[in-house]
């Protein structure tokens, strides 16, 4: 991975939001906890200018303390101008206090304070996880952390990918498509009890609402919190003409509060367009992170200068016999996420590749089944499956790939299977 990828989105957030600092410079702070970066917006008063000036001499490493169960404070070591305020205070709030202290709110509290600047990519109960309950040392700095070893790595113990975004995704999960709503609300409440937490679905499904009502339902009689959840929808080409109304309506059918990820279905008219509307819907929050699907090189390397916010996932349809073995690697390399739909060959062709004489070898030789093969092959590669099914055993089926691990000649002998064969228009 080429660096700065995962923090691309946080410094062009700036340009998208109208950061300009006093001398007409783009910039953002960042605050480094641990394994953590909050990214903040700098507030525009002489204060977060004096403050940005002392962070061009080097970074400020600052020992906080917790104070009245709202916020973490500790000593700058200068003396800043004020441009005090009564202001009581939301969960992400920094501010200059006396002169003298910095202040990370993950509460409210009201006083006279000066701001310095607002966490722009964490909720209070991330912010209020981050800072913890004791003492933490924060390193404040203009330049976003290197992590290239991190973003778009698999992490096979905590079954997640950490996403150019700064969030993290489940790398299992299920597909939607073509769930009634009855079998949907089940498939997806299946998955969730199971131990999966991806959930893919679309306006052209038509079964947000039922995705919503079993992320709902499993969330209060399995106690699963929201944030554990990861949540995909897409906007239609039939959409992009009036993307706002499009989004509104998936946040109001899916019901959930708001969207892990909203992607663009496929290319179309108006596709730039919706994307940047969805862009300006990650500043307020309501959606997370951005992707596309069925965007191929050409797509993309005419798409993307056209767009503020890097993607973060592209879906596209992926199978041992359509393996897109020159796309893959050109979509990563990018530091995005690759996804594959129809993993199992999808409509009508699936019992032919589940039959598949190389397959079923590599199945009976690590007694696992063929659809399992065929998952394990995928995340192996670094791509995420969203296999779908309405099946109970299947789904509990599709999410055991981590009791056994293919040789680098078994996934020789299914790259081989490579036929270029596609299954679907997109």
């Amino acid at each position: 991975m080429k660096t700065r990828f995962f923090f691309f989105l946080v410094i062009v957030f700036a340009i998208l939001l109208g950061t300009i600092t006093a001398n007409g410079e783009n910039t953002m702070i960042y605050a480094i906890i641990n394994d953590n970066v909050l990214t903040i917006k700098p507030s525009e008063n002489s204060s977060a200018k004096a403050f940005i000036e002392m962070l061009r001499a080097g970074d400020l490493t600052v020992e906080m303390h917790d104070y009245g169960n709202f916020e973490k404070v500790g000593p700058i070591g200068a003396v800043l101008p004020r441009n005090d305020e009564p202001i009581t205070t939301e969960p992400g709030d920094v501010i200059l206090y006396l002169g003298t202290e910095i202040t990370i709110y993950y509460d409210v509290n009201s006083w006279n304070f000066t701001r310095l600047g607002k966490v722009q990519d964490k909720t209070p109960e991330e912010l209020r996880n981050i800072l913890g309950s004791g003492n933490v040392t924060t390193r404040f700095s203009l330049n976003p952390p290197e992590t290239d070893s991190l973003v778009g790595k698999f992490d096979f113990e905590t079954r997640t990918v950490l996403l150019n975004s700064g969030y993290k995704m489940p790398i299992l999960g299920l597909g939607t498509y073509a769930l009634d709503y009855d079998t949907c609300v089940n498939s997806v409440k299946t998955l969730l009890k199971n131990g999966g937490r991806l959930i893919d679905t679309a306006y052209m499904y038509h079964n947000e609402e039922a995705v919503g009502e079993g992320v709902r339902q499993a969330m209060s009689e399995y106690n699963i919190p929201r944030e554990d959840i990861f949540v995909i929808t897409k906007l239609y080409p039939n959409q992009f003409s009036d993307p706002e109304s499009a989004i509104e309506m998936a946040l109001q059918k899916l019901n959930i509060g708001y969207i892990d990820m909203m992607l663009l279905h496929h290319p179309g008219t108006d596709d730039v367009k919706a994307y940047q509307a969805m862009e300006r819907y990650v500043a307020q929050g309501k959606i997370r992170s951005l992707g596309l699907s069925n965007w191929y090189v050409k797509e993309l390397t005419d798409f993307l200068p056209k767009v503020t916010i890097i993607p973060a996932l592209v879906q596209n349809e992926i199978h041992p016999y359509y393996q897109e073995q020159d796309v893959v690697p050109f979509i990563q390399e990018k530091g995005i996420v690759v996804q594959c739909w129809y993993p199992l060959g999808g409509r009508g062709y699936t019992s032919e590749l589940l039959e598949n004489e190389t397959i079923r070898e590599i199945a009976e030789a690590h007694n696992v089944s063929s659809a399992q093969v065929i998952l394990r092959w995928d995340l192996q590669r670094g791509i995420v499956v969203i296999p779908g099914s309405g099946n109970p055993e299947h789904i509990r089926e599709n999410l055991d790939l981590f009791g056994f691990e293919l040789s680098a000649d078994e996934m020789a002998k299914i790259n081989s299977l490579d036929r270029g064969e596609k299954h679907d228009w997109y």
